[in-house]
């Protein structure tokens, strides 16, 4: 067996992006939302089977650019064992409750229209990751009914379970650790990410895609 060390068809596919590592990229705290943490703990632990398990891999509603991410992720060694997600607010009710949750105050604080955002509940157990990618936000273009290529909305990345061992975001070449509850950061468009729980509890963590003001 061949290993390859350094370069691969996931890494070519990348360079031929445009991405580069070594090209540094700020990535501030955008804001600090207020959470009850424990609300949202309470609907977990009342809905824990009731959400869509889901792994990194190829689906209908993505693009061909997404999917092939996905296939060259496979190919590299991400699987069912080690991608999966606990993924609620698809279904039109729970998306209104977690608006609900977030409140007014906190969507001004983002800078963003509630009425044309998702908001999307997401928990990694400890071992499983979400590999390097771009979004494309096919989830929040099918809900609004918007496919126009220059309307692009803003994904906010916001941090909610308490920080803990071996958690972690990167976006681009920034690692951010040791958050508290409602640290918020934005994810550029067409900037490589990725989340990973390499800890002992769970990482939680709430994206929200929304139009800004």
């Amino acid at each position: 067996m061949q290993i390859q060390f350094e370069q691969n068809e996931y890494t070519d596919f990348l360079a031929l992006q445009g991405h580069d590592i070594h090209a540094p990229l700020d990535v501030p705290l955008h804001c600090k939302l207020d959470i009850d943490l424990p609300q949202w703990y309470t609907f977990m632990q009342e809905n824990w089977d009731n959400c869509f398990h889901v792994f990194y891999e190829p689906r209908p509603i993505l693009t061909a650019e997404s999917n092939r991410e996905m296939e060259l992720a496979q190919r590299v060694g991400y699987h069912s064992g080690n991608t999966v997600k606990r993924d609620w607010g698809k279904e039109p009710d729970v998306d209104a409750l977690f608006k609900e949750f977030l409140g007014a105050e906190n969507f001004k604080r983002m800078g963003i229209d509630p009425d044309t955002t998702l908001v999307r509940l997401l928990c990694y157990m400890p071992g499983n990751i979400f590999p390097v990618h771009t979004d494309l936000f096919e989830g929040w273009r099918s809900k609004f009914n918007i496919w126009d290529p220059d309307v692009m909305p803003t994904r906010f990345s916001v941090l909610l379970n308490k920080y803990s061992w071996g958690q972690y975001l990167q976006v681009h070449n920034t690692m951010i650790t040791m958050w508290e509850p409602g640290d918020t950061y934005i994810i550029p468009n067409n900037v490589l990410h990725c989340s990973g729980n390499g800890g002992v509890v769970p990482k939680i963590t709430l994206t929200v895609t929304g139009l800004r003001h």
